[in-house]
């Protein structure tokens, strides 16, 4: 059956070396080997590193792609408290900023995506994270259930922006992201979605996952990736996470930057073959012609293929040989091969999304980067029989006969035998009349001072290294003005050309409080509009001289990352052996919860002033930032970052500090601090009693005391031992 193409308008990444489109292609296009030494500060890998490969609970290199910062995240983007976060599997909080970083690139405000029928498909293989919680159950939580389940990878994706279409994970091994794309290409071909976020994340954060594929033999002695080369031995890790934003091409807006289009894809499995770990090219065949014939191309169309690149040299004569029997011998040109591997490393779940962004990306810059580390070509592939030939050098994408646009694929395999496919093509172009525009009203926003001032310095740097070729200034205030959320701290600067710009920018970065600045001479409308947006976060669309334009890739939003980690998993305990007792794990935490207020003395609360102060500190304890930092004034607990797991531990911590039984459920009915310190007074009060009256009455406390010394007086002897041994007995205590 043909399907409608789909358009892929934007594209988010965090790889090795790279952080965004503009980055990433810049490193391929270098020949950039992203690759290197594991630091000490992920695993001492000196005493994991055995070159023997069947040396058990050891890791035959010490190279890997990494990215930097997995530790890190940025509470204020997430909306969620430090607790949380910190419970929360890395790779989650990485799919999260990818996602981010897709919808701007898009060109999506999140406002404007809000409630729609989007669907979320992202891959994920291992979960280190979890195993790593896991190895001290005293630590484990509510929040690790939500942090560390395979669906939450998707599922925070679709309750943070709020997307109502479908939200799945794949896992089905190394190809999990590409199947991803094909469910979700599937489901904006049946109509289910409107628009779908597609991909896909890999990270390296124990040894125990690298442990297992090092004793399965899939590690390169030699230490790097060489697919298609001679002297392929296998591959080192690569990690990082991918998230591309796709729609029907019927429905592209004509400011939409369209990468490059999905033609059809495809999926499936090995079956019954020598062993579940060996390729079949047959089968690999079998979905390339399924792929093509979902989009109604011809195999031999395809130009460019990028391999899987798991650098074996049966796996990629496998992979070859299925290439060159689906595509046929009869072609005016090989088809090119490549991979990114060779880059950045094997990337397992998120290697599928890897591929897709090289290929988007050299379809719309209609441009073949390099395969580096190929010295001499793979001796078992009859390179010229099948009609391939090795990508090895930066050169323009070859033009075809008129109305064939360029075509390419990626391909994926997996351990488990699954293999897919997806054909794409370079995206029809577009036509935009344009009017150079005498003013530009530049606008930028953050989430933090900090980070405007971070956003005025990238916005200046871009403009300076951007040339009118590559991004006109009235595509770029375009962009920025309508086609990107706006967030609570804003600026904007206006002048009437790019050097002006600069200029504003930085004086904006170097300025503290200041969020308008304009040339003389402008025209009054634009400064108006400047301080209607400041003020507002609303662009008048009737102040720009260019009421169109085209949506281009910024640089990505500053993140303003801190260490959220668990803080016990340092690199020596990730790499002790789970065999190993972990020394004084549960007086460690004693401590730690003693020193996090967790006492078991009633705390002399009275008066709804000092209950408000005693609540904002637990409150400020169990979200993990400083109470004075807290704004509580008319906002609720979950405003604030709490949910219902967090709702638990601070009725938990209040009720065993005040010593008084409460629901969980009071916080809901109640989730403002002023009505529940009100309401925990009148409790403590009824629990103390009252203050003696005018009428000389006793207190509570003297009432019930008197009362029991009358109960006691008022039993005979026999009566008495009868009701001490039946209180002993429900106490499991014996009396001599």
């Amino acid at each position: 059956m043909w399907c409608e193409p789909i358009a892929v308008i934007g594209l988010g990444l965090r790889l090795p070396m790279s952080d965004c489109p503009r980055t990433l292609w810049q490193m391929l296009c270098d020949g950039i080997d992203a690759t290197g030494d594991i630091p000490s500060g992920r695993w001492p890998s000196a005493s994991l590193f055995d070159a023997a490969p069947d040396r058990p609970g050891t890791i035959r290199n010490r190279k890997a792609g990494l990215i930097e910062g997995v530790e890190l995240a940025d509470p204020a983007a997430f909306r969620l408290s430090k607790r949380e976060l910190r419970q929360m599997d890395p790779q989650h909080r990485l799919l999260f900023e990818c996602a981010w970083h897709a919808l701007e690139d898009a060109g999506l405000p999140f406002d404007a995506v809000r409630g729609s029928r989007t669907g979320v498909f992202m891959g994920v293989n291992f979960s280190d994270f979890q195993r790593m919680l896991a190895r001290d159950w005293a630590a484990l939580d509510g929040y690790s259930v939500l942090g560390t389940t395979a669906s939450f990878a998707a599922n925070r994706l679709s309750y943070a922006f709020d997307f109502r279409g479908p939200s799945t994970v794949s896992s089905v091994g190394c190809a999990s992201s590409t199947v991803a794309l094909h469910e979700a290409c599937r489901s904006l071909m049946l109509g289910e979605v409107e628009m779908a976020l597609a991909g896909g994340v890999e990270l390296m954060l124990s040894p125990d996952s690298s442990i297992m594929l090092s004793q399965a033999g899939v590690f390169s002695e030699r230490g790097q990736c060489r697919t298609l080369d001679a002297q392929a031995d296998g591959y080192v890790r690569g990690e990082g996470a991918g998230v591309v934003v796709l729609k029907p091409l019927s429905k592209v807006d004509p400011s939409d930057r369209v990468y490059a289009v999905i033609r059809g894809s495809a999926v499936n499995h090995n079956g019954r073959n020598e062993w579940i770990m060996a390729p079949s090219a047959s089968a690999q065949a079998d979905v390339i012609r399924q792929a093509c014939a979902q989009g109604g191309v011809a195999p031999a169309s395809i130009d460019y293929i990028e391999l899987h690149g798991s650098a074996f040299l049966k796996g990629d004569a496998a992979e070859a040989e299925a290439i060159g029997e689906a595509l046929g011998p009869r072609r005016p040109a090989p088809c090119r091969l490549g991979a990114i591997s060779n880059n950045v490393g094997y990337l397992g779940a998120a290697a599928g999304i890897a591929q897709f962004i090289k290929v988007c990306l050299s379809l719309h810059h209609r441009t073949l980067a390099p395969t580096i580390h190929v010295d001499a070509p793979n001796p078992l592939v009859a390179f010229d029989a099948l009609g391939l030939s090795i990508q090895t050098e930066l050169e323009p994408w070859a033009a075809r006969e008129p109305g064939v646009p360029p075509r390419a694929g990626i391909v994926s395999t997996s351990l488990g035998g699954a293999n897919g496919f997806v054909v794409l093509e370079a995206a029809p172009a577009a036509v935009l009349e344009r009017t150079p525009a005498p003013v530009h009203f530049l606008a930028l926003s953050a989430l933090s001072q900090d980070a405007l001032r971070q956003r005025a310095l990238q916005l200046r740097g871009f403009l300076v290294a951007t040339p009118d070729s590559v991004a006109t200034l009235e595509d770029i205030c375009f962009t920025a003005a309508l086609k990107r959320q706006h967030h609570r701290h804003r600026a904007a600067v206006i002048a009437g050309d790019r050097a002006g710009l600069v200029a504003l920018l930085d004086s904006l970065a170097a300025s503290s409080g200041t969020t308008l600045l304009a040339q003389e001479g402008m025209p009054l409308e634009q400064v108006e509009a400047g301080r209607v947006f400041v003020a507002d976060g609303v662009v008048p669309t009737e102040a720009f001289w260019v009421r169109a334009g085209r949506c281009v890739s910024l640089p990505v939003y500053p993140f303003q990352r801190q260490r959220l980690w668990p803080e016990w998993l340092s690199p020596d305990e990730v790499c002790r052996s789970p065999k190993d007792a972990r020394p004084e794990a549960s007086s460690l935490l004693q401590a730690a919860a003693v020193a996090a207020g967790d006492a078991s003395r009633v705390p002399d609360v009275r008066g709804e002033a000092q209950m408000r102060a005693f609540l904002r500190g637990h409150l400020a304890d169990v979200l993990e930032v400083e109470p004075e930092t807290l704004d509580v004034q008319g906002r609720t607990f979950f405003e604030l970052g709490l949910n219902s797991i967090g709702a638990t531990l601070l009725k938990e911590r209040i009720s065993r500090a005040l010593e008084l039984p409460l629901a969980t459920t009071l916080f809901f009915e109640l989730p403002r601090l002023e009505p529940l310190a009100k309401r925990l007074v009148s409790l403590l009060e009824a629990g103390r009693g009252r203050l003696p009256s005018d009428s000389g009455d006793v207190s509570t406390p003297e009432q019930e005391e008197q009362g029991l010394m009358e109960r006691i007086a008022g039993l005979s002897e026999d009566e008495a031992r009868e009701q001490i041994a039946r209180t002993l007995a429900e106490l499991s205590l014996e009396v001599a």
